[in-house]
C-alpha cells in the first residue's frame, strides 16, 4: 500500500516537530503572513526563523495553502448558489400554480385592456423567475412597435377574451413545466417558502 501522499501546508518528512509547528504559526496568519510576525509570538530571532523558512519553504508552502483555501471557498459559494436556485424554482412554481388558480377565477369578458395589459406583465415576470432570470421591467409591445395596451384595445370584446383565455391556458403550462422542473432540480424539496402571492387587477363590471 502506497504511503499517503504529503501535501504541501502538512509536516513534510524529516521536518522536526518545532519546525513544523512554527510554520504552522506563520501558515495561520494568513496573507499578511511574516516570519518577523512569528518571531514576536515564539519569541525567537528573525534570522533563526528565516533559516527554517527558507530551508523548509514556508513562503510556497503557504501560498499552496492560500489556494487551497480559495478552492475550497469557490466549491462552497457554489454549492450554496446552485441551493438558492433551486429554492427560486420552487417559489416560482408556486408563484405560478397560485397566478393559474387567480385567473381561473375572472371572467374574460369584464377585463378592461389595462387588466390584460397587466395580467402580460404578471405573467411574463413570473416566467422570468421560474427560469432564474432577474426580475426586471419589461417593455411589451404590439406588432407596430407601439404599447401592447393599444393593441388590446383595437380588440372586441370577444377577441380579448380569447386573447385573456391564452394567456391562461400558457400561464397553466408553465405552472406544470415549472412544477416538473422544480422536482427534477430538488426532489426532496420540502421548504415552506411559497408564501401567498397578492391578488392581480380586480374584476371590473
Amino acid at each position: 500500500m502506497s504511503e499517503p501522499e504529503i501535501l504541501a501546508w502538512d509536516r513534510q518528512r524529516n521536518e522536526p516537530e518545532k519546525a513544523y509547528g512554527y510554520f504552522a504559526l506563520y501558515r495561520e496568519l494568513g496573507r499578511t503572513r511574516t516570519v518577523a510576525k512569528v518571531a514576536e509570538q515564539v519569541n525567537k530571532s528573525r534570522d533563526y526563523l528565516h533559516k527554517l523558512a527558507t530551508t523548509w519553504k514556508w513562503v510556497q508552502r503557504a501560498q499552496a495553502w492560500d489556494r487551497e483555501e480559495d478552492r475550497l471557498y469557490a466549491e462552497s459559494l457554489a454549492e450554496q448558489r446552485r441551493d438558492m436556485g433551486r429554492r427560486h424554482a420552487r417559489i416560482a412554481s408556486a408563484l405560478l400554480a397560485k397566478l393559474v388558480a387567480r385567473l381561473q377565477t375572472l371572467d374574460a369578458a369584464k377585463l378592461t385592456p389595462g387588466d390584460v395589459a397587466r395580467w402580460l406583465e404578471v405573467a411574463t415576470r413570473v416566467e422570468r423567475l421560474a427560469l432564474g432570470l432577474p426580475d426586471s421591467t419589461t417593455a411589451h409591445t404590439g406588432p407596430d412597435g407601439g404599447p401592447i395596451r393599444a393593441e388590446v384595445e383595437s380588440m372586441t370584446e370577444q377577441q380579448r377574451a380569447d386573447f385573456f383565455r391564452a394567456l391562461m391556458a400558457e400561464a397553466a403550462a408553465r405552472a406544470g413545466q415549472a412544477a416538473l422542473d422544480a422536482e427534477r432540480g430538488d426532489p426532496g424539496g420540502d421548504d415552506d417558502e411559497d408564501g401567498d402571492v397578492a391578488d392581480g387587477p380586480t374584476e371590473q363590471g
